[in-house]
């Protein structure tokens, strides 16, 4: 009711005395804007006032009732709910947070910062409001986090999962490490029975680090689900959406190539369902591609330190290739991968050694990188280029 009310506001006090005339409220004549608002909330029904704001396009048709939207967005959660949208709000940008208050009319709000724009909105906001703010955005703000979360584990964002290392078997701890173009971020997480109302949980990260359920959250999550540390039917804290299961279905935990043969092996997190999983799977490992056309030649330039370097990236097609292998008799055919397009980085002495040409084929050695700032998985340190 609290929420309809401040959406009165919106309105003239003409417009309110005509509210007043329309539905026989009396003693109204010579009340200000806040006490004709006070009058019709104390008069009126809910659903009187529902009609009121439909009428004057204040709603978008039905508003629930605080009965109805409770169930929906308390999922039995134990979590204090105050608590609970401080996480959430931490996801938002300043600008948002700015939106949020102007959907639910506050003011005095446009000077604050980050921090203090969050506090003020859980300062303001009657306990009422927090429910339509979970029964609104909630799931937008967790949808959004993660599909951020699923993109760096199918290695289409900013950051590649470089790491990741379960640090305490016996509490679920896991830590897990993503790479930028200049930064990195690690992220710890622990789902246990005793904690999964709300987890053990930090990152480096400026909303995971005040507790928020950021998209390093989520990827941690995701693996911990994986590993089978907890049932998605246990999960009370947060709602997600819908179709969250679907979506990770296809989400695998590998042991790298690199570590294969260790006692300790190197965990990733793959989706089989993208075009880069079979690559992403020797991230950071020495692969060597059999066989490979070439189908696009382009000369790069960087600069670092006033030092200037030219490189060739060569966009293969028809790419058949595999693990690194250590002895020529541990080659297996079978074991082979095909990509329909790979790029390889090479330098300008191996480039001018090589000579290669559109439609040429060529094998060579590299390793499977991620480059940030390129935004695709590429081979570098590129050795014994020939022609075939």
């Amino acid at each position: 009711m609290s929420y309809m009310i401040k959406l009165l506001s919106n309105l003239r006090v003409k417009e309110l005395k005509d509210i007043c005339k329309t539905y026989d409220i009396s003693g109204y004549s010579g009340l200000k804007k806040a006490e004709l608002i006070s009058l019709i909330a104390r008069t009126l029904t809910e659903n009187n006032i529902k009609d009121i704001l439909a009428q004057k396009g204040l709603i978008d048709g039905e508003i629930e009732s605080i009965e109805e939207i409770k169930p929906i967005v308390k999922t039995g959660r134990e979590a204090e709910t105050r608590k609970y949208i401080n996480y959430l709000l931490h996801s938002l940008s300043v600008k948002e947070l700015k939106q949020v208050c102007r959907d639910f009319q506050l003011s005095g709000y446009s000077g604050l910062k980050k921090a203090d724009l969050i506090d003020f909105i859980l300062d303001s906001l009657a306990e009422e409001e927090y429910y339509r703010f979970l029964h609104e955005r909630e799931l937008e703000i967790i949808g959004n986090e993660i599909e951020t979360a699923i993109g760096k584990i199918q290695g289409k964002e900013r950051e590649t999962i470089s790491d990741i290392r379960i640090v305490n078997p016996d509490l679920n701890e896991i830590e897990i490490t993503f790479k930028g173009f200049n930064w990195e971020t690690v992220s710890f997480l622990s789902i246990t029975e005793d904690n999964i109302s709300n987890p053990d949980r930090d990152c480096d990260c400026r909303t995971g680090a005040n507790m928020g359920f950021c998209s390093h959250f989520w990827v941690g999550f995701i693996f911990s689900l994986k590993e089978g540390y907890f049932s998605l039917s246990d999960w009370k804290l947060t709602r997600l959406p819908e179709n969250f299961e679907s979506k990770i279905n296809s989400i695998q935990i590998k042991a790298s190539p690199q570590t294969q043969q260790e006692e300790e092996k190197e965990l990733i997190l793959i989706d089989k369902s993208t075009d880069s999983a079979k690559i992403m799977e020797h991230l950071d490992s020495r692969i060597t591609v059999y066989e490979g056309d070439i189908a696009e030649i382009e000369e790069k330039v960087s600069e670092f330190q006033d030092i200037m370097t030219t490189y060739y990236i060569l966009q293969l097609k028809n790419v058949k290739f595999g693990p690194q292998l250590k002895k020529k008799s541990d080659y297996d055919e079978s074991k082979l991968n095909e990509l329909d397009r790979l790029f390889v980085r090479v330098s300008d002495n191996a480039y001018d050694k090589l000579q290669p040409s559109v439609g040429d084929k060529i094998t060579l050695n590299g390793t499977v990188n991620k480059d940030n700032f390129l935004k695709m998985f590429i081979l570098k340190r590129a050795t014994k280029i020939k022609k075939l």
